[in-house]
């Protein structure tokens, strides 16, 4: 077997090798003598002159993620509530394998980041990973979402993010900048969450702890937040408000945490969560709020949650892959 997992190592597989090699890896009881043989062809890799040098940081990464998940693969509970009904439901769900995606580029585009070595970062819908910066600042970037950074940081250590992430930054004499298409966040240690798509109306930066300044791209005017306190960008106007950081932050241990989030919202959290389409027409349901908490339940299961809790139904359409939610 093992000159077989040389072989998958080099992506050299015939189509029958394949089989029998999936066969094995899907056998619980190998599943440590499968890792042991590509670890070991990882490392030796760099000692070949045909195989590419090895991305030990990629690599420790992808170790993490199959552990996490692993660790997330339990029973978990799922609580919906709609118009102060609570229903709650004890569900069982198998492993969830999500894809990270990594890739080195460097793109001329991006004047903020100094460096000429650049590398980024992009999570698909239905995935999350979290990073180590070359500085020790640690970043967990969310569904859909893509951070670009310098492999060294100078005077300076300017981040893009396109997305959502939270950020907890190593004290440094450097200012820490995150810099979006609705303006840039400067900071020199602390936590909070940025959230930024290119596809929604409004742009959000939560403090958890510390000290960040917001400025826009053509002003340089800075909006100082304190912990607690949220800052939301919209067309019309900018706001600042106490929020309870934890309904915005959760998302990176695993879960969703909503307090009487209006339905649009809702929804547009759960297509990126699970990587789903979710259309709806009837603007009564528009005036749905929910609160509860979502730890990363199969989409068919909210679903069938949220029409009990709410006066709602759903249908899938198998070609299109698209659910459709209707007012009862």
């Amino acid at each position: 077997m093992r000159h077989l997992f040389r072989k998958y190592f080099r992506s050299t597989l015939s189509p029958d090798e394949f089989e029998e090699v999936a066969n094995c890896i899907s056998e619980k009881k190998q599943e440590s003598v499968f890792f042991d043989e590509i670890e070991q062809l990882w490392y030796k890799s760099a000692e070949e002159d045909e195989l590419p040098q090895p991305n030990r940081v990629l690599f420790q990464n992808i170790k993490d993620i199959i552990r996490n998940d692993e660790r997330n693969t339990f029973q978990r509970k799922i609580k919906l509530y709609s118009w102060g009904l609570r229903i709650a439901a004890v569900l069982v769900i198998g492993l969830i394998a999500s894809t990270v995606f990594f890739s080195l580029q460097t793109p001329p585009s991006e004047q903020v980041l100094l460096s000429e070595e650049l590398q980024t970062i992009t999570t698909p819908y239905g995935a999350k990973t979290n990073i180590t910066l070359p500085d020790g600042s640690v970043v967990w970037l969310n569904s859909g979402s893509k951070l670009i950074y310098p492999l060294r940081f100078g005077d300076s250590r300017p981040v893009k993010l396109i997305g959502e992430a939270y950020f907890k930054v190593e004290k440094n004499k450097g200012p820490f900048i995150v810099s979006t298409n609705f303006g840039d966040i400067k900071v020199k240690g602390t936590s909070f969450n940025v959230k930024a798509y290119n596809d929604d109306d409004s742009f959000e930066a939560t403090l958890v702890e510390g000290v960040i300044a917001y400025n826009t791209k053509n002003s340089d005017k800075e909006i100082t937040l304190k912990p607690g306190e949220q800052l939301e960008r919209t067309a019309e106007r900018v706001n600042i408000k106490q929020v309870e950081t934890k309904y915005f932050t959760s998302w990176k241990e695993g879960k969703l945490l909503f307090n009487r989030e209006p339905f649009p919202g809702f929804i547009k959290k759960l297509e990126r969560w699970y990587n789903v389409q979710i259309e709806y027409s009837d603007p009564k349901l528009n005036e749905i709020w929910y609160t509860g908490t979502i730890e990363m339940e199969s989409i068919s299961e909210v679903m069938e949650m949220i029409s009990k809790a709410a006066p709602v139904t759903y249908s899938f359409n198998n070609k299109t892959r698209v659910f459709t939610i209707k007012a009862k």
